[in-house]
Parts: structure tokens; sequence; C-alpha cells
């Protein structure tokens, strides 16, 4: 399974988890079999047990975002450094670093072509795009390398890491239960994990780099 997909499981399981503990609480506060004191208790017993559940899913998705982050920057790295000790691969970048300089690079989908063979080495896209020659020709080809993103991807990841840390946290899931209009507290969570759910479909990869 993809981190992509593992994520989104996370986040659907949990919410499915959520609602179905934030029904039961619903149910025991508008029955008449109990006292005020019994549903204090029963409540306070229902959000107990569930605590475990709660930490369960945060330091999952947790794992799953710290895993697919270290595994993206292993690959940049590989991608990038890691090939300066590869004489083949430097020499053949070399020959194309010459052509594009000299403007022997014409054609479309030579460009596209090369654009292809080096777009994870972005040492050399960035190579490649500082060294076209100024024309109106040249400025489509600098418009076919990719964005350097690599900065922006862990941004966003940083970003979900602490959503999962808002949301999915046993005080946060207690404060939910605890709200006065309890099918609020669980609309909101519920919407937190479609949230999440939503961006890591649209916005990422399986290995979670962004979708350019």
């Amino acid at each position: 399974m993809s981190k992509k997909a593992e994520l989104i499981k996370i986040f659907q399981e949990f919410k499915d988890r959520y609602n179905a503990v934030q029904a039961r609480v619903t149910e025991v506060r508008q029955s008449d079999a109990y006292t005020v004191t019994g549903k204090e208790q029963s409540i306070g017993k229902i959000m107990e047990e569930f605590k475990p559940t709660v930490q369960l899913y945060h330091d999952k998705a947790i794992a799953a975002i710290d895993t697919g982050l270290a595994a993206l920057m292993e690959k940049w790295k590989a991608n990038s450094a890691g090939r300066l000790a590869d004489a083949g691969y430097q020499i053949g970048l070399g020959n194309v670093i010459k052509m594009v300089e000299a403007g022997a690079i014409n054609d479309r989908d030579d460009m596209q072509n090369i654009i292809d063979t080096y777009k994870d080495d972005y040492n050399a896209m960035a190579t490649i795009k500082n060294i076209l020659p100024k024309s109106e020709q040249t400025m489509e080809f600098a418009g076919l390398i990719p964005v350097d993103n690599r900065e922006y991807n862990k941004k966003l990841l940083g970003e979900l890491r602490n959503n999962v840390d808002l949301h999915m946290n046993p005080s946060m899931a207690e404060m939910g239960f605890n709200t006065g209009y309890p099918l609020l507290g669980a609309s909101s969570t519920a919407m937190s994990m479609d949230s999440m759910a939503e961006f890591v479909n649209s916005r990422l990869a399986d290995d979670l780099s962004l979708i350019q």
C-alpha cells in the first residue's frame, strides 16, 4: 500500500470510529434511563475507553507522514548529490549542458526528452534552465522545466502533520464529546478527516511528493 493510500485509509477509519463513539455519547445524553450523574459517568467511561484508539490512529498517521518524508528526502538526495560520483551520468549530463548552452537544442520534443531524462535531478534542471540562451523559443523551453518544489513539499507535509496533532489526539476528541452541541463536535471532526483525506488525494502522489 502506498503512503498516500495508507494515510487516506487512516483518516477514513478514524472518522468512522469517532462518529460511532460520538453516536454512543449522544445516545447516553438523550436517554431517560440515566441520572445526570449516571450520564456523566457513562460518557466519561466511553471517552476513556476511546483514548487509546485516538492515540493509535494519531501515531499511525504521524508515522506514515514521517516515513514518507524521510523516503522523499533520500530520493531527492540520490537523484542529485547521489549522482555526482556516477561518471557515466555526469558525462552524459555534461554533453547535454554543452548542447543547450550552444543553442543546439531547437526542437521542443528534443528538449522535452532531455527534461524527462533529468527531471528528478533538480540540480541538473536548475543548471539547464540557467544556461538556456535568451530567446523566445528557449523561454518556452524554460516553461517545460518542472518547478523545484521540495521545500514547499516539506512545508505542506509539516502542516499536514500539525493538523494530525490538532485533530487526532485524545484531548481534542474529548473536547468534541463534551461540547454542548455533540453533533456539531462530530461534524467538525468528520470534516477535518475529510479535509485531510482530500488534500492527500488531490495534492500528493503515492510517495507523498506534490503532484506537478
